[in-house]
């Protein structure tokens, strides 16, 4: 019996401290995987995230892209549109001028003919002009030698030179006209044309200058998100190396807890029996004893 107690007690000392062991491996172990798992997800949603927003940046890259290549399209179309109204504009204002020389030509030539054919009485003057006496003709005048006889009418068709002279004056006048109204058309549609575009390369300078905020807005973000990733990831990382400390001093070993606890109840019960068979042997000890000892005083 002395010798069973120390060892009963050391028995149930180891296993109080064994239990005590197992029941704080068991919380860190549990409260390590919630730490991994919680770690896990919030990887795995920064990630998401950060996936979409790389997504969102690459659409909005090829937007602004469009829309910048958009407007140079429209830079440039607006340039050759403005050059080839400049050529326009300086070929109607030189067939203008043309028309308006040859009017002016013409007029001065109408009225020099008609100031000479007035002269040689050919065409009637005005009552307020001093009139003159038609010429008589020969019966075989000369062609070269002989002055001027005005044997046409210079108004009669189709051979009447003025009256030519006066069409071709219409004709210029209507040159003029046309090409004025030409010219007026050109430039409201130009003008038209260019209104459209400059509002088409607003509306895309615009549209480019958003996505380009909301793109560095987006990039921004997904750098921090990433930043906050790594952290995470960090932290998860020696989360899992704690856990992996952990197995040899709660986990990894010759024997499982149970087992080292059920042969240190069984080595308390071997001793409860011993015990027992001690204590039995103890009191037949003290029979015998005790006949020895009435047995003695009898002799």
């Amino acid at each position: 019996l002395p010798i069973s107690l120390p060892i009963f007690f050391r028995l149930m000392a180891e296993q109080t401290q064994e239990d005590e062991h197992k029941n704080w491996c068991d919380l860190e172990l549990e409260k390590t995987q919630v730490s991994i798992d919680d770690k896990q997800d919030k990887m795995d949603d920064l990630q998401a995230k950060i996936d979409d927003a790389e997504a969102k940046i690459g659409e909005l890259t090829e937007e602004i892209k469009a829309a910048d290549d958009m407007v140079a399209e429209i830079v440039s179309f607006m340039k050759e549109a403005t050059e080839i109204r400049e050529v326009g504009k300086k070929e109607n204002e030189l067939a203008i001028k043309d028309a308006q020389d040859s009017q002016e030509a013409v007029s001065n030539a109408i009225a020099v003919l008609t100031d000479f054919y007035k002269e040689s009485g050919q065409i009637a003057k005005e009552p307020w002009e001093f009139l003159q006496k038609g010429v008589e003709l020969p019966e075989d005048p000369e062609t070269w030698d002989s002055s001027y006889t005005a044997v046409s009418d210079p108004s009669a068709q189709p051979g009447g030179i003025i009256t030519i002279l006066e069409k071709c004056n219409e004709d210029f006048a209507t040159m003029e006209a046309d090409t004025k109204a030409q010219e007026a058309s050109d430039q409201d549609a130009y003008d038209s044309d260019m209104q459209e575009h400059d509002i088409e390369k607003a509306k895309r300078s615009k549209e480019s200058e958003m996505k380009s905020a909301e793109k560095k807005r987006l990039v921004e973000k997904a750098g921090s998100m990433e930043k906050n990733r790594k952290h995470v990831s960090d932290e998860h990382e020696a989360t899992v190396q704690y856990q992996k400390d952990l197995q040899p001093a709660c986990v990894e070993g010759d024997s499982t807890y149970e087992d080292r606890k059920a042969a240190r109840t069984d080595e308390i019960e071997a001793l409860h029996q011993s015990q027992v068979i001690l204590e039995e042997a103890f009191k037949n000890m003290e029979k015998a004893d005790g006949f020895l000892q009435k047995k003695i005083s009898k002799h």
